[in-house]
């Protein structure tokens, strides 16, 4: 079965439209204010994406009510949290038909207490300064170990390219892979030849 694929980052509705006709899974838009690559919620809201194609917010820490606010503006599919708390909880009956995905580093997920039941974990590099996008590859050996040992579906991200997904695919073996800078030609702006050659080695992996 072919893994989960989703390009994140998107920030001109020129790249979306583009990348939408290479069919991902799924497209992420960074509502992190702080990020070189946020897009307001209300502006992606006016973007169309064809059907079958996931809308994914990507928050930092964020409240109930800045998820409330970007997942009706921005119309989304998928609520993804970095830099979560501990013990922190979400209402899902505001959040009806949604899914929560959390993103974590490895050695985070390892000792994780989470007492939320998220829908996918994202594994992800760490950088203090933004989330994703850094272009630092993730430990898989320990990604590897905890695709085996969890039920919940895994994205792996952090430094993929079209160079390596597929050997990333293959030793690790996640639900889906996720790429951001990997495919740009600098914060924001995607190279739409490195999108599609990922797309195809993470297909024919």
């Amino acid at each position: 079965m072919d893994p989960f694929i989703k390009i994140c980052g998107i920030c001109s509705e020129g790249d979306l439209g583009q990348i939408s006709a290479l069919r991902p899974n799924a497209l992420g838009f960074i509502q992190w204010p702080k990020s070189k690559r946020y897009i307001a919620p209300e502006t992606v809201g006016q973007w169309e994406t064809p059907e079958g194609i996931r809308r994914v917010g990507v928050f930092v820490a964020p409240s109930e009510a800045e998820l409330a606010h970007a997942a009706q503006h921005a119309r989304l599919d998928v609520l993804q949290i970095h830099r979560i708390s501990s013990g922190w909880k979400l209402d899902r009956e505001l959040f009806k038909g949604l899914e929560v995905w959390c993103a974590l580093k490895p050695d985070e997920l390892y000792f994780s207490e989470a007492g939320f039941p998220f829908d996918r974990y994202l594994l992800d590099s760490y950088d203090p300064k933004t989330i994703g996008g850094t272009g630092e590859t993730c430990d898989w050996e320990k990604a590897q170990t905890l695709v085996r040992s969890l039920e919940i579906p895994i994205l792996l991200a952090g430094g993929l390219t079209p160079q390596n997904v597929a050997t990333a695919i293959r030793q690790v073996k996640p639900w889906g892979v996720d790429v951001s800078s990997g495919v740009e030609i600098e914060p924001g702006v995607k190279d739409i030849a490195k999108v599609e050659a990922f797309i195809d080695a993470a297909r024919e992996a």
